[in-house]
C-alpha cells in the first residue's frame, strides 16, 4: 500500500502555524535559517505523521481514511532529531501525545505572534534566587512537566510505596502514579478532580502545581496547569 504524505502546501503551512519551530515542548528548537547563499533558506524541520501514512508504520491507524493520513489535522512539525525519535519509541510518544504537542505549539505561536517581548519564561531579575520558571498555565500536565524539567526544576519524588496510600486512589492519583509521577502530593476525588504535585529547584525553592480536569486518554481529554505557587526554603530556619 502506497503511503499517504502530505502535499507541499500541507507541509508550508503546518510549520507556519507554529513559527517554523519544533512543537516537542522539550526543544521548541528553530528548523529554518539562513543559506550561505542568499537566496537560499534551510530547512530543517519536519511534518511528521500523528498516525502513520501506512500499514506497519509507528501508530498507525487502520480506520483512518487516506484522507485522514494526509490531512494537516494528522500532521505535527517537528525538527529531524525529534521526528526521529517520536518514530524509533513510537510506544513513549503516543497519537494523543503528539496531538497535544501540536495543539499547544499552534496555542504558543498565536500567544507570541505580532509580540516581540514574548517569551516562554516569566520575567526574572537577576538577583532571583530560583529556577526560570515557563509559562506553564494552560498547559496539560505532561507538557508542563517536560518545560519544568527542562527550566530546571525538578520532581519532588515520594518513597515508592506512597502510592499504596488511600489517598492516591482518589480521582486522577493512581492514573499519574502509574506513569512514574510520584512528585503527586495529593488528589481529590471531586469537583476539578485536582491534583497537586511539588518540584524543587538548586536553590531549595519548592514549586507547587495544581491541575484540574479528568484524564481520559480515550478521548484525549488531560489535566491542565489551574494554578502554580513558589515556596521558598526558611532561611532563618536554614542559618539557626
Amino acid at each position: 500500500m502506497p503511503r499517504d504524505d502530505f502535499s507541499r502546501t500541507t507541509k508550508d503551512t503546518l510549520a507556519k502555524r507554529v513559527g517554523l519551530r519544533c512543537s516537542n515542548p522539550a526543544c521548541k528548537a528553530p528548523t529554518s535559517g539562513p543559506h550561505s547563499d542568499t537566496s537560499k533558506a534551510i530547512n530543517l524541520g519536519v511534518a511528521a505523521h500523528i498516525t502513520a501514512a501506512a500499514p506497519g508504520g509507528p501508530r498507525y491507524d487502520p480506520n483512518a481514511s487516506s484522507e485522514d493520513r494526509a490531512s494537516i489535522e494528522n500532521a505535527v512539525w517537528l525538527c529531524q532529531n525529534c521526528a526521529k525519535l517520536v518514530d524509533t519509541d513510537a510506544p513513549a510518544y503516543s497519537s494523543s501525545t503528539l496531538y497535544r504537542w501540536k495543539v499547544a505549539a499552534e496555542a504558543e505561536a498565536l500567544r507570541g505572534m505580532g509580540s516581540p517581548q514574548y517569551s516562554e519564561f516569566f520575567p526574572q531579575p537577576p538577583s532571583a534566587l530560583h529556577a526560570p520558571l515557563p509559562r506553564i498555565g494552560g498547559h496539560d500536565y505532561d507538557q508542563a512537566r517536560e518545560m519544568l524539567m527542562h527550566a530546571g526544576w525538578q520532581p519532588y519524588m515520594n518513597h515508592w510505596s506512597r502510592g499504596g496510600d488511600w489517598d492516591m486512589t482518589f480521582g486522577n492519583g493512581e492514573y499519574f502514579w502509574q506513569k512514574g509521577y510520584h512528585e503527586i502530593q495529593s488528589a481529590c476525588p471531586t469537583g476539578l478532580a485536582q491534583c497537586t504535585f511539588t518540584f524543587k529547584d538548586a536553590y531549595g525553592n519548592k514549586l507547587i502545581v495544581v491541575t484540574a480536569g479528568e484524564a481520559i486518554e480515550e478521548i484525549g481529554a488531560m489535566p491542565g496547569v489551574w494554578s502554580w505557587r513558589i515556596e521558598q526554603p526558611n532561611i532563618e530556619a536554614a542559618n539557626g
